[in-house]
């Protein structure tokens, strides 16, 4: 009965132990702007026993292709990171991986497997080997540019013939810069425009300003409307649209009142001082002329007289 309880004790003793893989620790999610880089730190540490031959890297071959050609990773299974030191139990060790993701990367999530591999136990080496895996999201976000098309004052009442100058702004709100690809302004019929030079691009925070001149000779009264149409794009290429209305509204001509001839003021006849003076004075002259009247026919008649007379 003691060879076969010695025996097992001996067997017991002589196998191998069995040790639990050690902790791996990696953020679950991680954010970047295109064209930034991304750091992440993977910690590994054993509690039981010791590691040997610790090796990081993330598994390229597990990320989807149309983020992988826009990612630069510093650690992957052929440049892993690599501690070729014995690492005793207890102890944490911090791995950080760089990932850069290009300017022209799209806006998504994708998925980042981290591989961690080495041995474990007290053995030279270790006693056996142990593979981990866990992901992180990287989520990025694109740099849109966010070009407004504004205009301050969009409605205006002219005469036929008057210019109408229309300011218009574009404005980046956006983080990254605005390539201006067409400002079109689409007038109603009979409006004629004319534009200045529209800029080719707009910076990330600025404001740029283009004046439209409207011209209005030869257009009938009445209301009318100029569309105005923004096209942008991105760094790569992605196109976006903004769009506003002008409205013009033309009167009518209002007619000049004929002037107004005043009537001519006819003098007031000047009243006599004194009637009866003037009275007086009228029966003065008739009696005068009455009187000389007389005496001239009597002279008359008496140089008649004499001439007829006969001769003594």
């Amino acid at each position: 009965m003691k060879i076969p309880i010695v025996i097992a004790v001996i067997l017991i003793l002589s196998a191998p132990v069995a040790y639990r893989d050690p902790y791996m620790t990696v953020p679950e999610s991680i954010e970047v702007r295109a064209g930034e880089t991304a750091r992440i730190e993977v910690v590994l540490e054993h509690v039981q026993t010791t590691m040997w031959n610790v090796k990081v890297y993330v598994d390229l071959d597990q990320i989807e292709s149309r983020f992988l050609q826009r990612l630069e990773i510093t650690a992957d299974k052929e440049n892993p990171i690599y501690f070729d030191e014995e690492i005793p139990h207890g102890t944490e060790i911090s791995a950080v991986i760089e990932v850069k993701v290009a300017a022209n990367s799209p806006s998504g999530e994708v998925r980042i497997p981290i591989v961690a591999t080495g041995s474990k136990g007290p053995c030279m080496k270790g006693c056996e080997p142990f593979f981990l895996q866990k992901s992180t999201n990287l989520i990025i976000r694109r740099q849109d540019p966010k070009l407004a098309l504004m205009v301050p004052e969009a409605a205006f009442e002219v005469y036929p013939g008057e210019a109408v100058q229309v300011k218009v702004q574009l404005k980046n709100y956006g983080a990254a810069t605005a390539y201006v690809e067409q400002l079109e302004a689409v007038p109603d019929e009979s409006l004629q425009l004319q534009m200045q030079t529209v800029p080719s691009t707009v910076s990330s925070g600025t404001t740029e300003s283009v004046v439209i001149t409207i011209f209005t000779k030869d257009v009938a009264p009445g209301n009318y409307l100029i569309h105005l149409k923004l096209i942008y794009k991105d760094t790569i290429q992605n196109v976006y649209t903004d769009s506003k209305t002008v409205y013009i509204t033309i009167l009518e001509n209002e007619e000049s009142p004929s002037p107004t001839v005043p009537p001519t003021s006819q003098p007031s006849p000047i009243p006599p001082e004194n009637s009866d003076s003037s009275e007086k004075y009228q029966y003065f002259l008739v009696g005068m002329f009455t009187g000389a009247s007389t005496f001239g026919a009597a002279v008359m008649v008496g140089i008649f007289l004499k001439k007829r007379r006969p001769a003594k």
